[in-house]
């Protein structure tokens, strides 16, 4: 298989262009062994690599090397290359991706929720003798399409209703496939926004969509001539200038334990969220706010119920589970005893922060007690340890250590004060079930937010979080990776007319140069 690669980038005196990808050709990565392009002109960069026919699907990044050792990276995941069977002969025409201006709807605000393809076509055929045209275009809504059209035949001759629709299979990036050997050496062309209903009509004879948006800018123009009709042709890395005002939506800002419903357990839960984002769907709302949800527990009392002092920068709070969610207890008498307890704290006014989670902690333990051992053994609770071993696993250790030695201060804690890889398997091993029953709340908290994240999203409502600006003194983090944080120190805000003396929030500061 062999691949041109070419892209424009207008280096400065000491630079050059490299590439790297996930293929052994091009270093797997591995910098070191990237490949450099050749200068051809004032800022056209190429490549010629030879390729195993047999070569599967890769992704590849272009860099910035100076002379002095210093890179420069592109943005975002790179480009991806979809080889095909019978197509021995790429050449690519790419665009270096600097952050783009319309930066916020490539996240997942955009791309999951305010316009989430619910339904996508199938992917542009590679094939040989064809022409890949892609473009990035995450601000096209879900009853849109994104469609391109041009100055020749094949692009419909600047005519909407003779346009090419390009396919979402991989949205945020359209893709179109045309034969090369329609198209003259040089054309103009320009893409468009469509509705997706006219869209699927334009095969209609004297069919005119209603409505169609230009994108901004002058025309494109393309006079790239392909070394072979027979050969697949791919122009990437364009984006769609879009011509309409920057998109608004309005929101609102509540705390999950202020979202209080007869179903709780005294306590606002993430399954609240659901019933807040029908309210904010059937005012417009696009957005819901909550403050921090990482777990906090510190001393099991009501001083842990700051939002902002978390042990972890990955756990959820506990406190958040639906416990109905979770499992029923089969002796009827105990479920009984904590049914009445969830009506006597839904009955408070205010949340009895103590009693909510040492009770919610008490039903669960007995659950696990008697669903643990085969919780365990489960495909779902295996896979959700093995995605998040890296954090779950200390974080399970630290809350056994914690409950077991009444304290966070990990300097508390006798040979488990200072963190070892190794010392933490050796803990693992020797207290497994009590790990196990802190990874399976974990995995159910996970299971029920992502539930949620669901629902709003399919309501077209996103949920907007809030972090701590810093870790805590006596967090996990701080246990596994100390050399992190400046824990001698403590962050906190200047005077202001809010806090006369100012404020000391207590978080260790960050030691930027180790990190």
């Amino acid at each position: 298989m062999n691949l041109q690669l070419n892209v424009d980038y207008r280096t400065n005196w000491g630079e050059s262009v490299w590439v790297t990808g996930d293929i052994p050709a091009l270093g797997c990565g591995d910098r070191t062994k990237a490949l450099k392009l050749d200068l051809f002109g004032e800022q056209t960069w190429k490549a010629r690599i030879e390729l195993p026919d047999d070569t599967k699907d890769f992704t590849y990044r272009y860099f910035i090397r100076h002379e002095n050792g210093s890179e420069k990276n592109e943005w975002g995941n790179g480009h991806h290359l979809r080889t095909a069977p019978g197509v021995k002969s790429f050449e690519i025409f790419d665009r270096w991706q600097d952050q783009p201006w319309d930066k916020p709807y490539y996240s997942v605000v955009f791309t999951d929720c305010v316009c989430k393809r619910h339904s996508r076509a199938l992917p542009a055929e590679v094939r040989n003798g064809e022409m890949l045209i892609s473009c990035d275009a995450p601000m096209v809504a879900s009853d849109e399409v994104l469609t391109i059209c041009g100055g020749c035949d094949v692009l419909g001759n600047w005519n909407p209703a003779k346009a090419i629709v390009m396919s979402d299979a991989f949205y945020p990036t359209w893709q179109a496939a045309v034969p090369l050997q329609g198209l003259p050496d040089e054309f103009e062309f320009k893409f468009l926004v469509m509705k997706k209903a006219d869209a699927e009509r334009l095969s209609q004879p004297d069919f005119t969509p209603a409505e169609t948006i230009w994108e901004g800018g002058s025309n494109r123009h393309f006079d790239h001539v392909p070394a072979t009709k027979g050969e697949c042709m791919i122009v990437a890395g364009m984006r769609f200038v879009n011509p309409k005002a920057p998109w608004r939506g309005a929101g609102v800002a509540i705390p999950v334990f202020s979202l209080r419903s007869e179903d709780d357990f005294g306590v606002g839960e993430f399954y609240d969220l659901m019933k807040m984002a029908d309210w904010a769907a059937s005012t417009g709302q696009k957005f819901i706010q909550v403050l921090p949800v990482n777990d906090t527990t510190m001393t099991h009392t009501w001083t842990d119920s700051y939002p902002y002092n978390a042990n972890s920068t990955f756990a959820l709070h506990p406190m958040y589970l639906r416990l109905s969610e979770v499992g029923c207890l089969k002796d009827a008498e105990r479920q009984a005893y904590y049914d009445t307890i969830a009506r006597e704290l839904n009955a408070l006014e205010d949340v009895d922060y103590e009693k909510v989670n040492n009770a919610k902690n008490a039903y669960t333990r007995e659950l696990f007690a008697q669903d643990g051992a085969k919780a365990v053994k489960s495909k779902d609770f295996k896979t959700f340890v093995d995605s998040n071993r890296s954090w779950l696993i200390p974080y399970a250790a630290y809350c056994v250590l914690r409950d077991a030695n009444g304290s966070a201060d990990f300097a508390a804690w006798g040979d488990m004060a200072e963190y070892t890889p190794e010392k933490l398997e050796a803990f693992v091993k020797e207290h497994q079930n009590e790990v196990n029953y802190h990874c399976w709340i974990q995995m159910h908290l996970d299971r029920q937010m992502r539930h949620v994240r669901d629902y709003c999203h399919s309501l077209k409502v996103a949920i907007k979080g809030d972090i701590p600006i810093g870790i805590s003194r006596m967090s996990v983090d701080a246990w596994i990776y100390p050399r992190l944080f400046n824990l001698n120190s403590q962050a906190g805000a200047p005077p202001d007319d809010f806090s006369v003396l100012g404020q000391n929030w207590g978080l260790p500061t960050y030691n930027w140069e180790e990190m």
